[in-house]
């Protein structure tokens, strides 16, 4: 009797079915630009794909599904296609977890935090700098030389067409080189390492997003004989580059540990910009 199409393993000896995990890649790149959110980005996102991959690995145990939802929905964000590696990891890790294996939740957690930032920065590069300009190059000369609607339309099929295919190469090789990969770790007694690892990088990639996304710039200036005195220009910038935007971070992780709320967080800050840059303490550079 041939076996029914949706108990087909994705891999020999694993729980995840190959239905939920085509499930789960579709929901990754169809669907991960409709939920961002300043909070978590692609968090939620994250968590979309695990829908149909949690009921093969805890079928009867809410619990644990709600673990590994809450566990998949904290902060991620990275380039798609390039990314989507990173998720068939995650799956891998999770089918392990729940295979019996010793893999910690943060250790899923550290590694898609440290992967996060070099492969949104290669995929930033090469899909956003070189694939899609070129053709959109070669399509936009088309269509100027005659070939009308037809130029939009082959660029169209053209990136569409690319993006799920290479999304879908890349998730599948994350999914069954990863698993591999971590019994190779957890049996070679590295465990603890690659923990250790893993949490300086997620560490340093989350250092690089403050100084490339939080602005917070002093507008002072002090006026004397002759002369004038830019408290950034002259003070920070020369003395500890990115001092303000490090302190802006600091104290709204103080808030988050005393409990504060997100929307309590985004009202001070709107309260704190629209009160000092009407003072000219904070200026926007």
């Amino acid at each position: 009797m041939a076996q029914d199409n949706n108990t087909v393993m994705a891999r020999e000896g694993g729980l995840v079915t190959k239905k939920a995990l085509l499930h789960a890649w579709f929901n990754w790149e169809t669907f991960v630009q409709c939920c961002y959110n300043y909070e978590r980005m692609m968090g939620l996102a994250c968590a979309h794909v695990f829908v149909p991959i949690i009921y093969c690995l805890y079928k009867d145990d809410p619990s644990k599904r709600k673990a590994v939802m809450r566990r998949e929905a904290e902060f991620f964000n990275v380039h798609i296609e390039f990314g989507a590696c990173i998720l068939g990891l995650a799956i891998a890790l999770e089918e392990q977890m729940a295979m019996g294996e010793d893999v910690p939740g943060e250790l899923i957690t550290n590694l898609k935090t440290a992967l996060m930032g070099p492969l949104a920065g290669v995929g930033d590069t090469i899909w956003q700098g070189v694939v899609i300009p070129i053709l959109l190059g070669i399509c936009i000369d088309l269509t100027l030389k005659g070939a009308g609607i037809w130029g939009p339309i082959l660029y169209t099929i053209l990136i569409c067409g690319g993006a799920y295919a290479f999304s879908y190469i890349n998730f599948m090789f994350g999914y069954r080189a990863g698993s591999e990969a971590v019994l190779n770790f957890i049996e070679s007694g590295k465990l603890d390492q690659v923990l250790t690892g893993a949490s300086i990088m997620g560490c340093m990639v989350m250092g690089g997003l403050i100084v490339n996304y939080v602005k917070v710039t002093c507008g002072i200036d002090i006026v004397t004989s002759g002369s004038t005195f830019n408290i950034q220009a002259d003070f920070f910038d020369q003395v500890l580059p990115k001092a303000l935007p490090l302190a802006a971070t600091m104290g709204i992780y103080a808030l988050l540990n005393k409990r504060w709320s997100s929307l309590k967080i985004i009202g001070l800050i709107v309260a704190v910009g629209i009160v000092f840059g009407a003072t000219g303490i904070l200026t926007y550079a």
